[in-house]
């Protein structure tokens, strides 16, 4: 069943196998002082997709905590100005103040998992990560989200069936 007019709401109560295939768009960063670096994926979100998971990896050796912000782009910043510009990844995430916020790893941490079942319309922008360096220190941050498109078809079984038990 064609299922492309139903609304969002309707298709994220879709049992997850609904979803097909799931990828990774990713950015890595080593980044050395303290100044702010900035990479974007080479791989576009889909035009609407659903996060599944972010992960979230700090090289082993880093030898401070930086700091990082996620965001939605088409280019690569060059300043922290234009990644103030750009919309956040996950809206709210991170140190209370201005949107994309900043967040980091707690100190004895160097891995966050955050499993999600968000839905988002990207309109094909690419994930944007700027890490912020501590002073004297090396970090290598990694970001990966795993996204997959949203369904635009079901089975006519799937449906019958929760129509049945409706």
């Amino acid at each position: 069943m064609d299922i492309r007019d139903w609304p969002l709401n309707r298709i994220m109560q879709l049992p997850d196998h609904c979803f097909g295939r799931r990828f990774l768009v990713s950015c890595m960063l080593s980044v050395a002082g303290e100044f702010a670096f900035w990479d974007i994926s080479e791989v576009p979100f889909p035009e609407r997709c659903v996060i599944w998971e972010v992960v979230f990896l700090l090289g082993l050796n880093a030898t401070g905590q930086p700091a990082f912000r996620l965001a939605q782009g088409d280019q690569l910043p060059t300043t922290t100005a234009q990644m103030d510009a750009l919309e956040p990844l996950l809206m709210g995430f991170g140190f209370q103040g201005a949107e994309p916020r900043t967040f980091g790893f707690d100190r004895d941490a160097a891995y966050m998992r955050i499993p999600l079942r968000m839905p988002l319309s990207a309109g094909g922008r690419r994930l944007v990560l700027e890490v912020d360096g501590v002073t004297g220190s090396i970090a290598q941050v990694f970001v990966g989200v795993i996204v997959s498109s949203l369904p635009m078809e079901v089975p006519d079984c799937l449906l019958s069936a929760n129509l049945k038990s409706q």
